[in-house]
């Protein structure tokens, strides 16, 4: 699969397809991106994420998400202030998260995809790609399963997690 860089467009190569995709193009951001975007010369990140045409939330390595686009506010249904400094299982609204030991301390934690990808992304600083998620949304009167595609992409210290509908 090839990866290209998602600001500039410059061919990164390739890629391992672990997608059904067989012509998918992969998206990442190359080191002179890296230097622009994120280094000393950085522009608003929030002003970046924005502008972005996909829902794309931010979450460091502890799984908190720092924040997230307009695109993914809006997806949620949520402010900043709902979003920013929570675990991932609350700012979803996962079921399992309001159990005791909350989100990343259940026996179902283990077995989030959603998490489980974000993780290995900080670990291995390889990034995934459309890779089919399942969260259990916690709603007062029932529990209601949905279905996503998540892709997860490191940058610096943290991981953006791009969800799409499945």
């Amino acid at each position: 699969m090839k990866k290209v860089c998602s600001w500039c467009k410059m061919d990164m190569g390739t890629v391992p397809v672990e997608s059904y995709f067989e012509n998918a193009i992969t998206h990442g951001i190359c080191g002179e991106c890296v230097d622009t975007f994120f280094g000393p010369r950085q522009i608003n990140l929030m002003d970046f994420l924005d502008s972005l045409d996909a829902t794309v939330i931010v979450v460091n390595s502890k799984a908190i998400v720092t924040s997230a686009n307009k695109q993914a506010r809006d997806f949620l249904h949520k402010e900043s202030k709902e979003i920013e400094g929570f675990m991932g299982g609350d700012v979803f609204e996962c079921a399992f998260a309001k159990l005791p030991g909350g989100c990343g301390n259940t026996i179902h934690c283990d077995g989030c995809t959603i998490r489980n990808t974000v993780m290995d992304t900080f670990q291995t600083e390889m990034s995934h790609l459309n890779k089919p998620a399942v969260l259990i949304r916690g709603l007062p009167d029932k529990n209601q399963e949905i279905q996503y595609l998540i892709s997860t992409e490191k940058v610096n210290d943290v991981v953006l997690l791009r969800i799409d509908k499945f």
